[in-house]
């Protein structure tokens, strides 16, 4: 028979959550947002992360594709999520996550080339400005967001299996 040897794989739920969850706190929460302005890193390290975790508790192995399949999914979720959780507490507490380090950024910046100071702080100014969203901003927010994370978190599922990989080599 031709199912005979098929063998399903176990639910990605709770990689897809672990990812996402981690996802969200590197967007959202001060100065560890930070990690992301290097190369979208905790972004590639949260579908790493969910990647890796699925394949030790379920200790299936996951082609590349599959994945990167997985960290895509985590992109996507912990992307529309992320833009979720920032639209609440901007909404209940008036908190933007990200202006700590924008401000640093800026600071920064302003000391590096103290001649495109007043570019910095006006871009600042323009961030800073307070801001009416309406439904339809946040799902197009949402979807962008999801789809413009969702390839950094796959190459981090790939990331993910091309290690594992090495590491069962070297034993």
């Amino acid at each position: 028979m031709e199912g005979e040897n098929f063998v399903p794989y176990p639910e990605k739920r709770s990689a897809v959550l672990l990812g996402s969850v981690l996802l969200v706190l590197t967007t959202t929460v001060p100065y560890l947002n930070l990690v992301n302005a290097l190369l979208f890193s905790g972004i590639i390290f949260s579908g790493g992360a969910a990647a890796w975790f699925y394949i030790i508790r379920h200790q299936v192995p996951l082609r590349s594709g599959q994945a990167f399949m997985l960290g895509a999914l985590v992109g996507l979720v912990g992307g529309v999520l992320s833009v979720g959780v920032e639209y609440l507490l901007l909404k209940v507490f008036g908190y933007r996550p990200g202006l700590e380090s924008l401000r640093l950024l800026v600071d920064w910046g302003s000391s590096m080339s103290p001649g495109d100071a007043a570019t910095f702080r006006q871009l600042l100014a323009m961030v800073t400005a307070p801001v009416e969203i309406t439904v339809m901003d946040l799902v197009v927010s949402m979807l962008l967001t999801g789809a413009i994370y969702a390839p950094f978190a796959g190459v981090g599922g790939r990331i993910s299996v091309l290690i594992l990989k090495w590491q069962a080599r070297r034993e």
